[in-house]
């Protein structure tokens, strides 16, 4: 008899941790104090602070310069953070016309996988269905840019019009991880050389919006802005600054990031390693690394 409720213990020992965790409907609803009828997306916060790392991404800074590269490239991404470490594959491309007046980016992720601390879960309002998710496929952003000058009277400084658009392609929306709503922004970028060519100050300014789940409040708006140098040499390509968008909701939609990228082209191939730190509303040190193949001359 003894050793039968010895065994009993031992198993509930080994096993209440999956008790403990084991999500329900009850569990969710308490969570949310569900009103009965409203569905559960409204009870998830569309906002950086409270998706994945690349749910609500800052846009990369625009230089002023149109991309005159016709490229594919492929890179693996890590994300680090308290309670929520993400892996993803992220896919790019560039086409740009033959005067390099126009060009069209698009980046995509085809994998991503996570891990989320049950803390973490709880303070996103996880949905209870997609508690254990671990995988999910991204959205897909397009870019265009538009050159509209090259120089400012003497000053050898271009600028460009970037209009961006969000298309709500990635799932996993109960599990906090991308949110099913599309976003857009429009940013006019420049870059001002120094008197050594190979430096430049690059500064952008735009506007971003995306759709929310509040029926008060359809969409938020928020100051788009960057600022940063970049470095220029046999091959090299090094970019250090600062970027993020403000929010007029303040419910965590107002991340702001430091970035630093280094490229290093060898022919045909344009090697990619890069750093970002969230400074404000994004709370990941993120690193990626890759390359891009070239395919115009």
């Amino acid at each position: 008899m003894l050793h039968q409720i010895k065994y009993r213990l031992l198993l509930f020992g080994l096993l209440f941790p999956f008790f403990s965790f084991s999500q329900t409907l009850d569990w969710w609803r308490n969570l949310v104090n569900w009103d009965g009828t409203s569905h559960w997306s409204t009870y998830l916060i569309t906002s950086p602070k409270y998706f994945g790392p690349n749910a609500f991404t800052v846009p990369s800074i625009n230089t002023g310069r149109v991309d005159s590269l016709v490229s594919i490239g492929l890179t693996s991404n890590f994300h680090f953070s308290k309670g929520d470490n993400t892996q993803n594959l992220m896919l790019y491309g560039n086409y740009t016309t033959k005067s390099n007046s126009i060009s069209v980016d698009a980046r995509f992720v085809p994998y991503e996988r996570f891990q989320l601390s049950h803390a973490k879960k709880e303070e996103r309002s996880v949905y209870y269905k997609e508690y254990y998710k671990k995988e999910t496929v991204g959205d897909v952003v397009v870019n265009t840019t538009i050159q509209l000058f090259k120089k400012a009277g003497k000053l050898n400084m271009p600028a460009a019009l970037r209009l961006g658009v969000r298309m709500p392609s990635g799932s996993a929306m109960g599990a906090a991880r991308y949110a099913d709503m599309p976003s857009y922004w429009i940013d006019l970028g420049t870059s001002l050389s120094f008197n050594n060519p190979d430096w430049k100050w690059m500064n952008m300014i735009g506007f971003l919006v995306w759709q929310t789940n509040n029926d008060d409040l359809r969409q938020n708006d928020a100051f788009l802005f960057g600022s940063g140098i970049e470095w220029s040499h046999g091959g090299f390509r090094l970019q250090a600054y600062g970027a993020g968008y403000l929010g007029y909701l303040e419910n965590g939609d107002s991340p702001v990031v430091i970035r630093l990228n280094l490229e290093k082209r060898k022919k045909s191939v344009i090697y990619i390693f890069r750093l970002q730190q969230g400074l404000h509303d994004f709370a990941y040190f993120s690193a990626e690394a890759g390359a891009s193949f070239i395919f115009n001359k």
